[in-house]
């Protein structure tokens, strides 16, 4: 395959597990799921690059694993997604999303925290892939001191397609969201979920706002 090819099977990937937030009624978004509080401070456990995801806002900074590179957004995608990169074998893709605040969310935030954030997000990516992921564990929140971040993960059982998210609140109260997500398009070996956690965690380790 072309990489012109290879960019768009990316970014469909992007565009169908990913969307602005839309706020919905409390009802609909509120899981049975138990927090899990988890406390680490993590070290990557892979080679990370001298390559950097900053926040247009500047209020964020990640590294990239080495070889990871950049693809750039098209305009079918949200606004607010500012950085999509993918691995050298294109089977996994990690993006970075701005989340627009509302006074519906910030109620949220301020009653459950980066787990109501959290709780958000996974409503929304399940609302655009018409219900056709399942959530995996709880939500939990990883305190990485000094970063605090909330957790959750996704499968789309018709290909096990894998995910999981990360959210946030910068130094400014900005809300963000960082996920990782496997692809199956190409010959090659997705990674086993050891690998892939392996790479979330590198890549959140690297995370200052």
């Amino acid at each position: 395959m072309t990489k012109k090819i290879l960019y768009s099977l990316i970014l469909s990937y992007v565009l169908f597990f990913t969307g602005c937030i839309v706020v919905k009624e409390k009802d609909e978004i509120i899981h049975k799921e138990t927090e899990v509080a988890y406390e680490s401070s993590p070290k990557a456990s892979v080679k990370m690059s001298a390559t950097y995801v900053v926040t247009p806002a500047g209020d964020m900074v990640a590294t990239l694993p080495d070889g990871w590179f950049f693809i750039e957004p098209s305009g079918s995608l949200s606004s607010e997604i500012f950085a999509i990169a993918a691995n050298p074998d294109y089977t996994m893709c990690a993006v970075f999303t701005h989340i627009k605040r509302t006074s519906e969310l910030e109620q949220l935030v301020a009653q459950e925290g980066l787990i109501g954030l959290s709780r958000v997000c996974y409503a929304e990516r399940n609302g655009k892939a018409t219900g056709t992921i399942n959530f995996v564990d709880n939500y939990q929140i990883l305190d990485m001191k000094p970063q605090k971040f909330g957790y959750f993960s996704y499968i789309r059982q018709e290909d096990n397609t894998l995910g999981c998210s990360a959210t946030f609140a910068s130094n400014i109260n900005e809300y963000y969201e960082y996920s990782l997500v496997t692809m199956g398009f190409t010959l090659n070996d997705v990674p086993e979920r050891k690998e892939f956690d392996e790479i979330f965690m590198s890549i959140l380790s690297t995370l200052k706002y």
